[in-house]
């Protein structure tokens, strides 16, 4: 099918809402658009885009693909950031925030175009198919969050009255990629518009911001962690029966910030270590308690393996201690009182087990 390429003015295109890279879902509304310029500011570079334009031109040979809304407006469906670029130029937008590089790229422009070329399509659905060769395994790729938004919309647009099994291969084929991929891509974002829906579970403090699609994805690959939550598989798609009470564990531990900015799950690498706690009601119980994944894998083991742990660690620091205690020039009433403290523990710490001994011994006995 062949399309018209044309010159269009700067003011008679439009974003596109639904734009995979731009189209955050804020429960199930689109992002409204003065987010989707603080974002193409903050995140997209957008400022080295507007040099280029400024001091080349715009490169023709590269047009924005536009659907023609039939009211002298036209929405650019690819070239959002360009567009962006362009209207910033000629003062059409501007950042919430005022960037001082922002104005002074506008201030010293030698070009401002005032129209684009643009190829012009009747229908959204016509730029879709084009879109996940070159931004799914193309030259530009998405992140995983535009990804998985794009095969949404794949799915919604084109494959929605087949079965889902036929739905995934469809998709799969279409972008080149394997079935259980687009499965786990469509369920995580699922997940996320659910939780998102329910308000992220009650989580205060929880912004959309700090969740890391990819990090959510991979923590789906865990069966321990996709069971935890009422995903019995990955390939599941629907999420109508989450269990909200440990989907909020997993979203706290994953994504909840502290004052330092830090999360409980800490790097994507300990995603293993709360698979295998997620297995243990001593380990989960640790870890929603001190809050520590390294103390709380140490409990996926079993208590009494655990307790040996800790009494092989506390036994080799004492002897450490002990070597080194000679090098204590000036030891402290203070440090007395914390080795007495250590004695009293002790002291406690055998008649307990000494008195549970007995307490099995006699009951085997009875038997």
């Amino acid at each position: 099918m062949n399309h018209i390429i044309k010159d269009i003015s700067v003011k008679e295109l439009i974003f596109d809402p639904q734009n995979p890279r731009f189209s955050m879902v804020y429960n199930h509304n689109l992002q409204p658009e003065h987010e989707i310029i603080e974002r193409m500011v903050k995140k997209e570079n957008i400022q080295e885009l507007m040099g280029s334009i400024s001091e080349q031109g715009y490169f023709s040979g590269e047009p924005l693909l536009v659907v023609d809304n039939k009211n002298n407006t036209y929405t650019v469906v690819e070239g959002n950031r360009r567009l962006a670029a362009l209207k910033l130029l000629n003062k059409e937008i501007a950042p919430t925030t005022k960037l001082s590089s922002i104005e002074s790229i506008i201030e010293e422009a030698k070009i401002i175009p005032d129209e684009i070329s643009c190829m012009i399509f009747d229908d959204r659905r016509d730029i879709l198919r084009y879109l996940s060769y070159r931004h799914i395994t193309g030259p530009k790729k998405w992140d995983s969050l535009s990804k998985a938004i794009y095969i949404k919309q794949l799915r919604e647009e084109f494959f929605s009255k087949l079965s889902l099994d036929e739905q995934l291969r469809a998709l799969a084929k279409e972008m080149g990629s394997r079935k259980d991929y687009v499965a786990k891509m469509l369920t995580t974002l699922n997940l996320l518009e659910y939780a998102e829906k329910k308000e992220f579970f009650g989580l205060k403090n929880l912004k959309r911001d700090h969740i890391e699609f990819s990090i959510l994805t991979t923590a789906l690959g865990y069966t321990n962690l996709s069971n935890y939550i009422g995903l019995p598989n990955g390939s599941v798609v629907d999420v109508d029966n989450i269990k909200d009470d440990n989907a909020k564990d997993i979203f706290a531990w994953m994504f909840l910030q502290n004052e330092s900015g830090e999360t409980i799950l800490g790097e994507s690498r300990n995603l293993g270590k709360l698979s295998e706690i997620v297995t243990s009601h001593e380990a989960v119980d640790k870890l929603k308690k001190d809050k520590d994944i390294k103390e709380a894998y140490l409990f996926t083991t079993g208590p009494e393996n655990t307790f040996l742990h800790l009494i092989n660690y506390a036994l080799t620091s004492l002897k450490n201690a002990y070597e080194i205690a000679p090098l204590v020039n000036k030891p402290s009433e203070g440090l007395i009182k914390k080795l007495e403290d250590i004695e009293d523990l002790n002291e406690n710490l055998i008649f307990s087990l000494r008195k549970k001994i007995r307490k099995i011994s006699r009951e085997e006995g009875e038997e």
